[in-house]
Formats: structure tokens, sequence, C-alpha cells
């Protein structure tokens, strides 16, 4: 049988976990240096008391002393332009992003990419367990790695780009990953619950080997809603919309203003 050659184009992307979530060492070594800074400044005292704040509902240090006194608002939002920025999803024809997280969550975070996109229900695909539960035809599911090859190369010839939600738990990050591999999607997202233990996301996210950016999700159930930035990924998706230095402003005043900040 003669093999289909096949070329693709490799777009810049953002390195894989592997690489980035060991960056939190260097981090904290910069955050000391930038502390020391903020310290010889004038008003020291009242951006290490926002920064304190900050750091309290789980910011990290290197992020929470650039918000400099004065406006809580503003100073947030001058803080979090230091983030790093997700890339958009994939939207050309024949590129696929894959979103991993339990089934709904994952299903959420696919339909509010393809309604963005514009994209047909036909162009959302589903690896999981139970496709009826995630609210999507049985004919769009992959059942396996070998499915996800056998799909992937008709999602690379579609005119239009797709969407796959794969269902997995934190301990379930080989089979995801194995569907990561099959397809080849030109971007991975991960859906990240704000009330799960940041440790047990690294190990999750360490299992995957791919991942481009997290979805945060749930961040009003958590004593610490920031506390994911400390894994050094983008963040596309802040509590369903897109992450911005302004809607985390906006999550995080209202958040200080419950506990008296």
């Amino acid at each position: 049988m003669p093999v289909e050659a096949t070329a693709t184009v490799e777009k810049p992307r953002t390195p894989p976990a592997s690489e980035r979530l060991g960056a939190y060492a260097q981090a904290s070594a910069a955050a000391e240096a930038a502390m020391a800074e903020k310290a010889d400044r004038p008003n020291g005292a009242g951006a290490s008391e926002l920064a304190h704040k900050l750091e309290s509902l789980g910011v990290p240090t290197d992020i929470s002393v650039r918000a400099a006194a004065g406006d809580t608002y503003g100073a947030i939002v001058e803080a979090f332009t230091a983030l790093p920025v997700a890339d958009p999803a994939p939207d050309a024809p024949g590129e696929t992003l894959i979103v991993v997280g339990e089934s709904t969550h994952a299903m959420e975070v696919a339909r509010f990419v393809a309604e963005a996109q514009r994209l047909d229900a036909e162009h959302i695909l589903f690896a999981g367990r139970n496709a009826a539960a995630a609210g999507i035809d049985g004919k769009r599911r992959i059942t396996g790695a070998h499915d996800a090859r056998l799909w992937a190369k008709k999602l690379r010839k579609s005119d239009a780009s797709s969407v796959v939600a794969v269902e997995a738990a934190l301990d379930e990050a080989g089979w995801a990953a194995s569907i990561v591999e099959a397809v080849r999607p030109v971007a991975v997202w991960v859906v990240v619950d704000a009330s799960r233990k940041t440790s047990d996301v690294a190990h999750h996210l360490q299992g995957l080997r791919r991942v481009d950016a997290i979805c945060l999700r749930g961040t009003g159930s958590s004593g610490d809603p920031a506390s994911p930035l400390s894994l050094r990924v983008p963040v596309a998706l802040l509590d369903g919309r897109p992450s911005t230095p302004f809607q985390w402003a906006a999550m995080l005043c209202e958040r200080l203003s419950l506990v008296g900040g």
C-alpha cells in the first residue's frame, strides 16, 4: 500500500509543559530581586500591602510585586500585563485544537471556540467514554488512539478548523496523551479547576507531555484562585472568557472586596 506523503508547516508555539513547569524556581529568584527593588521605591509600603493581599489569593510573587500602590484595579491590570499571552485557538482550514478536561468542562470550551469561529457542529469531536453525556452525537466520538489517527486524516483535509474535546480526569493523562499524539493538533488546551491542588495539576500536565495553554474555571470556589499561575502556562480562558489583564483585575478585585481588601 503506498504511503501518503504529507507536508506540514509547524507554527511557532508555546514550549511544552515539560519545559515550562520547572520555571518557577527561576521566577522566584527574579521575584526576590523585584521585591527588593520595590521596597526601595516611594510608596513601597503601600505596594507591598497590595502585593501581600494578591499573594494570599495565589498570585505569584513576581507578578504581585508589579502592582504599584494607588488604584487597586489599575495596579492589578498593570501587574498582569507581565503574564505570558496564550496564542489564539487555531482557525485555519485543516487545523485542530484539542481541549483536555472532564467531559462537560472540555465540551464547554470546545463549543465556546466553535461558536467564536462560527464552526458547524460537525467540526466538534469528542474522545471519551460517554458521548451522550457530553451532549454530542455518537458518530463524532473518538474511541481510542487508532480511531483518532483515522479521524486526523479527515480533519487535516477539512475546509475548516476543528475542535476535539478529550475526556480525561487528573489520573488519565496517559489516555489523553495518546489521543494528542495520534491527532497531532496545532494546539492543546487543558481545562483546570482553580480549586484543585496546584501540585496535582502540575503532575497531570507533565503526564500530558504537550500543553500550550490552560482554561481556568471555578475561581469562585477556590481560596487562592490565581494559584494555577505558578504553573507558568499561558491562560487562554478565565471562567469562560478570554483571559486578559482586565478580566483578572475584575475577578481579583471582587475577591479582595469580599475579604476587606
